[in-house]
């Protein structure tokens, strides 16, 4: 998978759309919309709510875990539809 392209001659009409599955309280979660914001780069945020540790089986976190192959971990992004990686 190519990498994001995270230069300051960033145009709009070039941005994809980006979706982040993540965790309010992870902090990898937290490092990656930072990294996000920082680029400027808009995207779309999808909670996986979690109680101590375990993520509730709700509709984002079984269709982070489809869409990422099974994969389980917070956070999970994806650009343009494709999956991009996840907290590594």
């Amino acid at each position: 998978m190519g990498k994001l392209d995270t230069t300051t001659s960033f145009s709009p009409e070039k941005q994809r759309e980006v979706e982040l599955f993540g965790s309010l309280f992870c902090p990898y979660t937290k490092q990656a919309t930072r990294f996000l914001e920082e680029k400027g780069i808009s995207y779309i945020y999808k909670e996986v709510p979690m109680v101590f540790g375990w993520k509730l089986p709700l509709k984002n976190y079984l269709e982070m875990k489809r869409r990422s192959n099974g994969l389980k971990t917070v956070p999970q992004i994806f650009i343009s539809g494709d999956y991009y990686g996840d907290e590594e």
